[in-house]
């Protein structure tokens, strides 16, 4: 569970979300606070939400085999999944798009 929650508290930062360290305010300025420089995540080939408005990354086991994948959604509403590769590094395959039932790709519409 910890290792999940450092690599949430890395993708954040990737996709250029502001986190802020949970009791930094209580120890002084939050100057004090210290990130490593962000690190690009890819899915295969490609960077993660490449080309894609206001990319949020979560993470789900979608397939039932016990590691978390990487579900993006965007600002038009076309969620995409990279699935967990095997090993020990943590990967990803490349993103697909998530398909509903009837094997349509879903799309939101901009929800």
């Amino acid at each position: 569970m910890k290792k999940t929650t450092l690599f949430v508290a890395r993708l954040l930062i990737a996709c250029g979300t502001l986190c802020a360290v949970a009791g930094a305010a209580s120890q002084g300025s939050l100057a004090e606070v210290r990130f490593k420089s962000p690190v690009r995540l890819t899915a295969g080939e490609r960077h993660l939400g490449a080309k894609r408005l206001y990319p949020s990354p979560a993470l789900h086991d979608l397939n039932g085999d016990g590691r978390a994948d990487l579900v993006v959604a965007d600002l038009p509403g076309r969620p995409t999944v990279a699935f967990a590769g095997a090993g020990k590094r943590l990967t990803f395959g490349p993103e697909e798009a998530l398909l509903d039932r009837n094997g349509e790709k879903l799309d939101f519409n901009n929800w």
